[in-house]
């Protein structure tokens, strides 16, 4: 294939993207996902370079240690919230619009799992207000406030099988089947970007990635434990600095040649491109 059909299919593949971009910016990752109209691997939505996680909330959920939440669908209400505490508020707010009857109900609401009062009238430490004169007890961790929205659920008679819940997942906190299926995504969508971008046969983006497998990923896991594979960020911000990080580890090795730092520091400016421009 010639670099003017590579171009061509560049071209179509980003006039793709930019249309699911512009109907994405117009409608929720969740709203999408209930229309059927996401990229679902497993339990794993996607968006662009962000995946997000599939949180069924008929169950305990043991594996929520540094997760956030994303988006949330409750009877064709869509909530969008990255901090759990938020979205605490904003659950009940929404319930409380949809079920107003449970204004006088709200206050003898508990949990199974503690004997801290959830909901109060008087303002304490970690409750935020929210409508109606409440305070919520947002003293939890990810774990429990996922709980505590399940638990809420229940409270109000919402069906949560129907409930839709998105979460995002550091990439320590994934399966491996995610993140080889994932690993594989970006290897495949990088090598093209370096092709098309860089003008470079796919030998020499072959090369590239196994350099970063054999070089950059070590230095990698030196740094984070929560991030171990340059292939599986999911945001430019994040990417970014742990990038910055490596060169640093390199620039400041002495024992390394020259040479070889300029090759590492270029594979770096791919990778940091990759991510910019995705």
């Amino acid at each position: 294939m010639s670099f003017e059909d590579d171009m061509n299919d560049f071209v179509d593949i980003t006039d793709k993207q930019s249309a699911l971009e512009e109907l994405a910016a117009q409608t929720l990752l969740v709203e999408l996902f209930n229309a059927k109209q996401a990229e679902v691997f497993e339990n794993v939505v996607f968006e662009g370079k962000r995946r997000y996680y599939i949180e069924d909330l008929t169950d305990r959920d043991y594996s929520l240690e540094n997760t956030t939440p994303y988006q949330l669908d409750i009877l064709g209400r869509a909530i969008e919230e990255h901090a759990w505490g938020n979205l605490l508020c904003r659950t009940t707010e929404l319930l409380l619009d949809l079920f107003p009857e449970y204004h006088e109900k709200l206050l003898g609401f508990s949990c199974p799992w503690s004997k801290a009062q959830m909901f109060t009238l008087e303002e304490k430490t970690n409750y935020k207000p929210i409508k109606g004169g409440f305070y919520i007890n947002c003293n939890h961790t990810a774990l429990h406030a996922c709980w505590f929205l399940q638990d809420l659920l229940d409270y109000f008679k919402i069906d949560k099988a129907a409930v839709s819940f998105l979460i995002h997942r550091p990439s320590s906190a994934e399966p491996k089947k995610v993140k080889d299926y994932v690993e594989q995504r970006f290897k495949r969508n990088f090598a093209d970007y370096i092709k098309v971008r860089y003008q470079k046969d796919a030998e020499y983006a072959d090369k590239v990635i196994r350099m970063i497998e054999k070089y950059l990923n070590p230095m990698l896991t030196k740094i984070s434990k929560s991030y171990t594979n340059l292939f599986l960020f999911d945001d430019n911000a994040t990417a970014s600095n742990y990038i910055k990080k490596i060169r640093e580890m390199i620039n400041e090795n002495y024992r390394m040649e020259e040479k070889a730092k300029k090759v590492l520091n270029k594979y770096l400016n791919y990778l940091q491109q990759y991510y910019k421009e995705g």
